[in-house]
């Protein structure tokens, strides 16, 4: 059914984004089911907009209204892949924009497909892996919105997040960035944590949010030994069997490296390759749209896309 693939409602239109973002500086509004991020600038009087891989049709028209009234110099509009037509973007004032926020491809895996189909799509290289970590590690799955212990969990999952930093040599964020972020998440998020059998202490992690019909690959965090033991596959299977049975439609993988822009995220080409290693569709969302608002903008713009070839 790979109309689900390609139609999935993207995290970033989801009320809980919009809150993560909101307590991180940004406003938000919504108009006609899509959610729009508006970042004031510091010491001047206008903002900037960014509008993430909403669902069509795109209400152009009160989008300028919104635009307007927040004095935005521009708009950001980096489309979804379902329905899209260039020609309404184009027609709307919107050309191709060399300014990217959101991830431009994605790997999805039709969860109404029955688990053993799923597993067998495997990557041979995915199931050796899974076998091997299954040998040692037993999975423990948390719902967030049920646990007393916040503070703790998070902990735990942070002090992986940060080991996994240092083993792959990736900037990532801070401890209180990622405590706002897994906060605004929390009631539809559940982190999975994998242990040694005969140990108590976890040595790896995976973040999974869901919305709608949708779970979301988020973070992952490893111990040099989880990272040894192959730890994040048997936790993304595990991943792929609460989200069944949570009823959910999708697992999507959220951001895989794309070849279109070679020199957007190299860092992401390792992590990307794991990804698909589950045999799920390669989603390509097409290039970002910009309008302008101000003619000084403009020309900034222009000036720093220039000089930055």
């Amino acid at each position: 059914m790979k109309d689900i693939l390609y139609s999935s409602t993207d995290a970033r239109q989801s009320p809980m984004w919009g809150d993560y973002l909101s307590k991180i500086g940004w406003k938000i509004e919504w108009v006609e089911n899509i959610q729009i991020f508006i970042r004031p600038l510091p010491f001047l009087p206008f903002s900037i907009i960014k509008i993430q891989h909403p669902l069509p049709p795109i209400p152009f028209k009160k989008i300028d209204q919104i635009a307007k009234k927040n004095k935005a110099l521009a708009t950001i509009l980096e489309p979804h892949n379902f329905k899209f037509a260039e020609k309404s973007f184009l027609d709307n004032g919107y050309s191709i924009s060399k300014l990217r926020f959101a991830h431009t491809a994605t790997t999805k895996i039709d969860l109404t497909k029955p688990e053993k189909e799923i597993f067998k799509d495997f990557s041979e290289n995915a199931k050796r892996n899974i076998r091997k970590a299954q040998e040692n590690l037993l999975v423990k799955n948390y719902f967030l919105k049920e646990i007393k212990n916040f503070e703790e969990v998070f902990l735990q999952f942070f002090a992986l997040f940060s080991s996994m930093q240092k083993i792959k040599k990736i900037m990532l964020p801070g401890k209180t960035e990622q405590s706002k972020r897994l906060k605004a998440f929390a009631k539809n998020s559940f982190i999975l944590f994998a242990y040694l059998k005969k140990s108590n202490g976890p040595i790896a992690a995976l973040w999974i949010f869901f919305y709608k019909d949708v779970a979301y690959y988020m973070q992952t965090g490893t111990s040099e030994l989880g990272y040894k033991l192959m730890a994040n596959y048997l936790l993304t299977l595990e991943a792929i069997k609460q989200s069944k049975k949570l009823k959910l439609k999708v697992f999507d993988f959220e951001a895989i490296y794309d070849p279109r822009y070679k020199s957007d995220h190299k860092s992401w080409i390792k992590f990307s390759e794991f990804k698909k290693r589950f045999h799920g569709q390669i989603i390509e969302y097409p290039p970002s749209y910009i309008k302008f608002y101000n003619p000084f903008f403009k020309l900034f713009y222009l000036c720093m896309t220039y000089f930055s070839k």
